[in-house]
């Protein structure tokens, strides 16, 4: 049987996607009103975040009933011509906006087997998702009591998009939203043209479209840009910040001197930190904030952090260059920003993502074993295997297979046992943990979220202080200690969980030791970089750093030399970009096309815009930062840094 065509596709009935774009605001407004705090700008930026958030969904429904009104007159008479017109517009939009993520889903399924077959049938399955919805909305509409039924769907779905996984998956909350907003427009059409067949009912049909009009001309101030973004039925704002918005711009003078990175080798520090072939064991611990470790309440909890507070060089305001694992250790290794690296799908089956490793710039243990200088990799997880780009260069490695993150003690054992092998030869060795790491279930079994958290960084404390002693035991004056993470963890600080969605300082401020008979144990508030690793190690291997890092090496700070560090100190992840300008971090998302200025001295909780308020410190950051990706981003015919999840 061959379903009768979805009545909105009739030109007169045009107007009925205009009352799912209204359902969806509806949704949205309540959703503002019940969980987003009110604004720092008080109750005109509440205005204004309703309003646009209305007008803009209701551009979509314009648009959606301008299609669909233009098909239905040119295909009223072809209504097998019309389903199948409807299915093919719907499969381009399937693949921009559901791809990424379907790929990924594509590989990870039957272990990468058949997956592009698999992924054009997930594409093709979504794409159906809005004609069937459509059909089915027409069919259930001649049929009164039905009708109301059927409601309950599109409404069940809008409401569980707003509750389920807020903080991320936007384009899958778009979907389910603009698919239930389907379902309802198709079930009220026969209402919409007995409300067109009035003056007054035209009359407020005119209004909702030129609202619409208005949504599509008039862009929203970033203040309210930030606003639009706080919750998750914001698809109007998503789909024209992709398109229409253009990015903001106020107060982004061009900088005096934009940052420049040294075009010439830097020789290393003299005389050298270490007596001898340095010993130097670096071990980064997964999801860890600065603020749990350097925590002095929490010295019964954590002993070994509480010792390395007297015995080394903390560094207090330490900033990850990303908040996610594969793309902060890439930086570290490469000296080389996200979006100055080359990045593609690698790997087979669950494993694949996209990874620097076709990038040629060389890692930092490639340079090591060039000068003679032994390394080994203990990872726990497998894209830290040398194929993958993240950690190239390490002639001996050992990493777990699949998806299955090792326990700290499979990752350190091998690398005591390593230690106690080392000779009079330099040695570089380096290990990651995934203790902590959600969902939390390696420590405490109860408790919060946070409670669990800090059990696991508990054990990280427990195995790492068994590598210390090691060290010094095996290496009392030339073994260097070096403690850090690849990023922190979010538990509810601007309405996130976990990691990789946002580039506040819960995610970027990490801890950062430094342990070394010739170092002065000390708290060093001079924000540094994980970037500034790479040539730190290189120094205190006596190896110059090659041209163009964009860290610094950190020895002449260890020693207590007067040194300005004149690098800037910048973080990438999901197309945002941020920079630290002395007490000043400015965040631009170039996909949501909105800027943020915070002062990390008066406003830590990073909660008071500074690029709202025209503060010419913002202004002046914001166009560093452009200038900087302008002079150093990576350039290829048809590349462009991509989004990575």
């Amino acid at each position: 049987m061959v379903l009768r065509l979805p009545s909105p596709l009739r030109p007169r009935l045009a107007w009925a996607p205009l009352f799912g774009a209204l359902l969806l605001a509806i949704g949205n407004a309540a959703d503002i009103a019940v969980t987003v705090r009110m604004p720092p700008g008080g109750a005109p930026v509440r205005a204004a975040h309703h309003t646009f958030d209305v007008i803009e969904t209701l551009a979509l429904g314009l648009v959606c009933g301008l299609l669909l009104g233009t098909a239905g007159h040119a295909l009223r008479h072809h209504r097998r011509a019309a389903h199948a017109a409807y299915f093919a517009a719907a499969v381009p939009i399937s693949y921009v906006v559901l791809g990424q993520d379907l790929r990924h889903q594509s590989d990870y399924l039957v272990s990468g087997l058949l997956a592009h077959l698999l992924f054009g049938s997930l594409v093709a399955l979504c794409a159906a998702a809005l004609p069937v919805a459509h059909a089915i909305g027409a069919w259930c509409a001649r049929r009164r009591l039905l009708r109301w039924l059927v409601l309950v769907l599109p409404l069940g779905g809008i409401v569980t998009s707003h509750l389920v996984f807020r903080d991320d998956y936007a384009p899958f909350h778009g979907s389910i939203e603009w698919t239930s907003a389907t379902l309802a427009f198709a079930c009220l059409a026969p209402l919409v043209a007995r409300l067109h067949a009035r003056r007054a009912g035209r009359l407020a049909l005119r209004a909702l479209a030129l609202a619409g009009v208005a949504g599509l001309l008039v862009p929203p101030a970033n203040r309210t840009r930030v606003e639009l973004f706080r919750t998750p039925g914001a698809i109007g704002a998503w789909v024209l910040a992709r398109t229409v918005w253009p990015k903001p711009s106020e107060g982004a003078s061009a900088p005096a001197q934009a940052p420049r990175l040294p075009e010439a080798p830097i020789p290393p520090t003299l005389p050298p930190l270490v007596d001898g072939a340095p010993v130097v064991v670096f071990i980064t611990i997964d999801a860890t904030r600065a603020d749990v470790t350097n925590d002095k309440a929490r010295a019964a909890a954590l002993p070994f952090f509480a010792e390395l507070r007297r015995t080394a060089a903390m560094f207090g305001n330490a900033i990850s260059p990303g908040s996610q694992t594969s793309v902060s250790l890439t930086t570290m290794f490469s000296g080389r920003y996200f979006s100055q690296l080359y990045w593609s799908r690698y790997g087979i089956g669950s494993a694949r993502f996209l990874y620097a490793a076709e990038d040629s710039t060389p890692r930092f243990p490639e340079i090591l074993v060039a000068n003679g200088v032994q390394t080994a990799l203990f990872g726990g997880t497998n894209f830290l295997a040398n194929e993958f780009g993240v950690a190239r260069g390490f002639t001996e490695s050992k990493v777990p297979t699949g998806r299955r993150h090792a326990v700290a003690t499979e990752v350190l054992n091998p690398l005591i046992d390593r230690l106690n092998r080392a000779g009079p030869e330099p040695l570089f060795v380096y290990a990651h943990i995934m203790e902590p790491h959600s969902p939390y279930d390696r420590g405490k079994r109860k408790g919060t979220d946070f409670e669990r958290y800090v059990s696991e960084v508990a054990i990280a404390d427990t195995q790492i202080a068994r590598v210390a002693r090691t060290l010094a035991q095996r290496f009392p004056t030339r073994g260097v200690l070096i403690i850090s993470a690849d990023h922190g963890e979010a538990f509810g600080e601007h309405g996130t969980r976990q990691h990789t969605k946002t580039l506040y300082d819960e995610l970027l401020r990490v801890p950062l030791f430094i342990r070394a008979p010739s170092v002065r144990p000390r708290s060093i508030p001079t924000r540094v970089s994980l970037v500034d690793l790479g040539p730190t190690l290189l120094d205190l291997f006596g190896i110059a750093t090659p041209p163009g890092y964009a860290g610094q090496s950190l020895v002449p700070v260890l020693r207590g030399t007067t040194t300005t560090l004149s690098r800037p100190v910048i973080a990438e992840g999901r197309l945002r970009r941020a920079i630290y300008d002395g007490n000043v971090k400015v965040i631009e998302d170039l996909r949501r096309k909105v800027v943020e200025a915070y002062d990390l001295e008066r406003d830590p909780k990073e909660e008071v815009n500074l690029f709202d308020e025209d503060d010419p410190r913002a202004g002046a950051a914001l166009a560093s930062l452009r200038a900087f990706f302008d002079a150093y981003a990576f350039r290829r015919p048809g590349y462009s840094p991509p989004y990575k999840p």
